[in-house]
């Protein structure tokens, strides 16, 4: 799923904010959605409704991400598939032009939403490549002046808020917070993505503050370093002029790839192009 390629249109009418995240059977383009956490706000911030369902599947669950999100085969037994969820049953109600479909790494959960034929109407706020737009690569921050190793909502949990503001944040929805649980990632993306409402704008209304984000969701962003490769930490503009031909290859083996209709890294991809022309 490629958010570069939308163009948005406005609609007139009260706007929902639907933050969500998905667990799945695995990272392959057939696996199964099986468990939805969403919680849905109107622009001031008032709780609407909120969602929390296990989901049964027609396959096994890869062991690597029962590794990540801690969901046993055993978990699903007696539970309704995906399409008969609660979410999924109230999906169309939601995907309206003035609504915003919020998550972190938004591109997978929506690859997940279209194998069982959803197609989005509302606006997109990719909380991840917002990061990469709003926060520099070892900025420090919080409490204890952390430089920012990377990008994952769980490092900005870890670094951004402390105990007991997650626990009070949790406390609304009667749960406790765990690590990769579908409901507890969105209370932290929630919590995090008001931290990007800060950044992105101080002087403007929320609603201009939410279109910005859109804007940065579509938006690539100029890597600076190699993050893999022989020349990872070093820099890409430094590389050009060491080795031309290395950064060549890597950007039209890239452009083969994404000929071919597989997925690459945009940011990377961009950043690339713009280096090799500078």
């Amino acid at each position: 799923m490629n958010l570069f390629d939308f163009d948005f249109s406005k609609e007139k009418g009260e706007s929902k904010l639907i933050f969500f995240d998905t667990e799945t059977t695995g990272n392959g383009k057939d696996d199964e959605i099986i468990q939805i956490g969403a919680i849905v706000e109107d622009l001031n911030g008032n709780l609407i409704e909120y969602f929390d369902e296990l989901c049964s599947s027609n396959k096994l669950i890869a062991p690597e991400a029962m590794a990540t999100h801690g969901i046993r085969n055993e978990d699903l037994l007696g539970k309704k598939p995906f399409t008969q969820s609660t979410f999924w049953q109230k999906i169309d109600t939601f995907n309206r032009k003035q609504n915003y479909f919020i998550a972190h790494n938004l591109p997978f959960d929506l690859e997940r939403l279209q194998f069982y034929g959803f197609r989005p109407k509302a606006k997109l706020i990719d909380t991840l490549q917002c990061a990469k737009h709003l926060f520099k690569e070892d900025e420090i921050l919080g409490e204890y002046n952390y430089p920012l190793p990377n990008y994952k909502l769980q490092t900005f949990r870890y670094i951004l808020f402390n105990k007991a503001k997650e626990e009070a944040e949790a406390k609304k929805f009667g749960i406790t917070l765990q690590a990769h649980s579908a409901l507890s990632d969105v209370i932290i993306l929630k919590m995090f993505f008001n931290e990007l409402l800060k950044r992105v704008c101080q002087e403007c209304t929320k609603k201009e503050a939410l279109e910005k984000l859109v804007e940065l969701s579509t938006k690539p962003v100029l890597v600076e370093k190699f993050k893999f490769g022989k020349y990872k930490g070093q820099k890409i503009q430094d590389i050009v002029t060491l080795d031309r031909g290395y950064v060549e290859w890597l950007y039209n083996d890239m452009l083969k790839r994404q000929k071919n209709g597989e997925s690459v890294d945009e940011n990377i991809f961009l950043s690339l192009k713009f280096y090799l022309e500078a």
